[in-house]
């Protein structure tokens, strides 16, 4: 259920003497917020619409660029993130005791090795055969795989749209949450590098943000130790395990299943976490269950791109959602036709990608990152 647009030039309002040192320090922590912002166990969810352009329910995707368009804000004014900022504290100052309001920037991790694969070989041979391995003797993707050069080059294209709206005044995170696959770690890292982690931000690893569970070995992690190697500026929440606790080789879970998740992943996160302001770096699939378990116009996010939702959470015991019946969990799907010996990679695959999301090839960008080839070893 959506909540009624707003209006936001008439319900914004911000003295002329405000400036972006005069808001408050984005280093809070749980417990006390300055934008105002409360922990609370929800049991409901709504998107707030009348402030991003994605929040609409006749958002067209098709050809948008959020970087070039103040990642979808709709108040186009040069004071547009004060006033939203402005906005967004109001809204928590004077909500009552069960309600509170949150903007997550849910990002999409940039493109890794087994997007190659998929895109390679089609989806219906990737789902019922090459999925299961861990590789096809050039190319690696399981488990865990790491991004292509185009993956990197889309994380620093995130990067810079960040940098382009901090010069007037958008709200950064206060806290980066992200999934444990090394795809998504690695796009925070690259994304907030020289923005906040050199602040002394550590970003959160939260075992419910990952992909889909079971059968494709892209999707699963690897141990804590490992993780924290690979990644030694990240934390873990606490009950962080050692070992995958959740993948399978043999089932899968289905689409309500992850939306059921992902409920329960934010039921987790507002219950804990007093911050307003908020970041998750994440997956294709789980960032559409998200958007499921919200009641989210469901779009598809491009790889490397982002998403700003503003979302109203309630407490209040008659407060309620509708239920998500899980169902069983998938199996693999039967191949219809032998993918192996007709498929076998034979020296490049071609990925297209969309420049939804993302400006022109720039300074220190090659034009084959731009159109999204990927060259891969041709086998001797």
């Amino acid at each position: 259920m959506l909540c009624a647009p707003l209006s936001f030039p008439i319900l914004f309002s911000l003295s002329s003497s405000s400036s972006p040192s005069s808001l408050p320090s984005l280093l809070s922590r749980n417990g006390t917020d300055p934008y105002h912002g409360k922990s609370l166990a929800p049991s409901n969810y709504t998107v707030v619409t009348g402030l991003f352009r994605q929040s609409e329910p006749d958002f067209d995707p098709e050809g948008y660029d959020m970087l070039r368009d103040s990642f979808g804000l709709l108040y186009k004014g040069a004071d547009r993130w004060l006033r939203f900022t402005e906005h967004i504290t109001r809204l928590n100052k004077h909500a009552d005791a069960h309600t509170t309001y949150k903007v997550l920037y849910v990002a999409r991790h940039g493109e890794g090795t087994h997007n190659v694969a998929e895109a390679h070989y089609g989806t219906p041979a990737w789902n019922c055969f090459w999925s299961l391995l861990p590789g096809d003797g050039e190319l690696m993707w399981g488990p865990d795989p790491p991004l292509t050069p185009l993956g990197r080059e889309q994380a620093r294209r995130a990067r810079d749209g960040w940098k382009a709206q901090m010069a007037d005044g958008v709200p950064l995170p206060q806290v980066l949450y992200s999934s444990p696959l090394s795809r998504a770690a690695e796009t925070l890292r690259i994304t907030w590098a020289d923005i906040l982690l050199h602040k002394g931000f550590m970003p959160v690893v939260m075992e419910q943000w990952r992909e889909n569970i079971g059968l494709h070995t892209c999707d699963q992690r690897r141990s804590k130790r490992e993780i924290a190697e690979a990644f030694p500026e990240f934390t873990f929440e606490p009950s962080f395990t050692e070992h995958d606790p959740y993948w399978d080789a043999t089932y899968i879970e289905t689409e309500p299943q992850r939306a059921v998740r992902m409920r329960m992943a934010l039921n987790e996160m507002f219950a804990r976490d007093a911050r307003t302001f908020i970041s998750i770096t994440a997956h294709s699939g789980v960032i559409h269950a998200f958007f499921n378990a919200i009641g989210f116009p469901s779009f598809q996010v491009q790889t490397g791109g982002f998403v700003p939702v503003v979302i109203k959470a309630v407490s209040h015991p008659t407060a309620t959602m509708s239920a998500i019946t899980r169902g069983q969990s998938g199996i693999a799907p039967t191949c219809t036709a032998d993918p192996a010996p007709a498929s076998l990679m034979t020296g490049k695959a071609s990925v297209p990608v969309q420049p939804t999301w993302y400006p022109p090839c720039g300074d220190g960008c090659t034009p084959s990152a731009v159109i999204g080839t990927w060259l891969l070893p041709t086998p001797t």
